[in-house]
């Protein structure tokens, strides 16, 4: 906006005007004086339209000795009659003064012979000229056209203030994404225990351990969640040891797993023994329902030394009891249960885990998460009466605006 506004302001243009008389016919009675006045009027809007003639250009083009075509010299003209009057006024727009003058005046001077010419007159000495100039154009007099600098300048700045303002509200009143901090803390009725931001280190796969060893601002940022996380856990009245977290997202896109992953690597960096329950699907007639244990390492589950120790937990027939005893699993060598829970809209079995786990971790991920999937939400952990520990904003870069927008 502001290299148009730095276009139209560096190209000045001057408007020069000539006033042209239009001589009524001769009369000898006021009858004849009325309707000659009327018939001049009449004619002047005639010969405003005739402005527009590349022939009457042409005149003043020869007349001038002008380079431009008569197309572009119409252009520059207009023409315009002063009300309940048989003056007209010629007005010519160019970038120098003088020149706009000279056009003006070169009309003035052309305009009679051509309206001779078409009234058929233009031979007859007897009658006097039809159209006589009263107000030659003078460039000192010419005003410059369109607006003030600072005019165009303010003009164009308030347009964007408009146009931003009317995009946020229009934002705000149809777009039904989660957007700012505020929102948030509004649906959830909770507290951001935790941001994990963007990083380039995630990659396709989301490789969360690669995020941890390449990137410090995403480490810290986990290291701060499961501090956060700790502390609220010991804010409750009553929780199991080791206390059983589901974390849990909306829908796949809001990546629930890199938060749960984020989570587990930043208990174990600060020395704390946990473990995973995650969710896999397997055929029908794979047979039995046996958890698989792995970690960080390949080593035997009785003499693991790692610290995140992960349950693979099928999903086929899966009920409360079944995923009871995999938690059961890890609880001698845990500080820390952590379930991968499944998207909340998309599988039964996220109802499970929540049933299941002490308390819940909320992940958002904004300008994926929807207002309404995130109230469905909220509202499940209320009916399977799970306490919400707070919120993980996932993948995403907080602004410094009152209301915390999210980029």
């Amino acid at each position: 906006m502001s290299v148009a506004v730095l276009h139209v302001t560096s190209d000045t243009q001057y408007t020069a005007s000539t006033e042209l008389f239009l001589r009524a016919p001769d009369v000898k009675t006021s009858s004849s004086a009325y309707q000659g006045d009327l018939f001049s009027r009449q004619r002047a809007q005639t010969y405003v339209k005739m402005f527009h003639s590349d022939e009457l250009a042409q005149m003043v083009i020869d007349k001038l000795g002008l380079t431009e075509s008569p197309q572009e010299l119409v252009s520059q003209v207009s023409a315009t009659t002063v009300k309940d009057t048989v003056l007209m006024v010629v007005s010519v727009t160019d970038r120098n003064a003088q020149r706009a003058s000279n056009i003006a005046n070169g009309y003035a001077d052309v305009l009679g012979t051509y309206v001779a010419k078409l009234e058929n007159v233009g031979n007859d000495p007897h009658v006097p000229p039809l159209v006589q100039v009263v107000t030659k154009a003078n460039p000192a007099s010419a005003e410059i056209s369109g607006y003030p600098t600072w005019m165009l300048g303010f003009g164009a700045l308030t347009l964007a203030l408009l146009a931003s303002t009317g995009m946020i509200w229009f934002l705000g009143r149809f777009d039904t994404k989660v957007a700012s901090r505020r929102q948030v803390e509004e649906i959830t009725g909770t507290d951001i225990v935790g941001k994990l931001p963007k990083a380039r280190a995630l990659g396709q796969n989301r490789d969360v351990v690669r995020a941890f060893d390449e990137s410090e601002k995403f480490r810290e940022a986990a290291l701060r969640l499961s501090l956060n996380v700790e502390a609220v856990l010991r804010r409750l009245p009553k929780v199991e040891i080791p206390p059983v977290i589901a974390v849990v997202a909306g829908h796949r896109g809001d990546e629930g797993g890199v938060a749960a992953e984020a989570l587990a690597h930043a208990f174990a960096e600060r020395g704390r023994m946990v473990g995973v329950v995650r969710f896999t699907e397997r055929s029908k007639h794979s047979g039995k329902n046996d958890h698989v244990v792995s970690g960080s390492a390949a080593a035997e589950a009785g003499t693991r030394t790692d610290p995140v120790t992960t349950v693979s937990c099928s999903t086929t027939g899966l009920t409360a009891e079944i995923l009871g005893r995999e938690v059961d699993v890890l609880r001698p060598r845990s500080d820390f249960i952590l379930i991968d829970t499944p998207a909340f809209h998309e599988s039964i079995h996220a109802q499970l885990a929540l049933g299941a786990a002490d308390a819940a971790v909320v992940v958002v991920r904004p300008i994926a998460t929807t207002t309404q999937s995130l109230s469905e939400l909220v509202a499940g952990t209320k009916v399977l009466d799970t306490p919400v520990l707070g919120v993980v904003v996932n993948l995403a870069e907080e602004s410094s605006t009152v209301d915390g927008l999210y980029l």
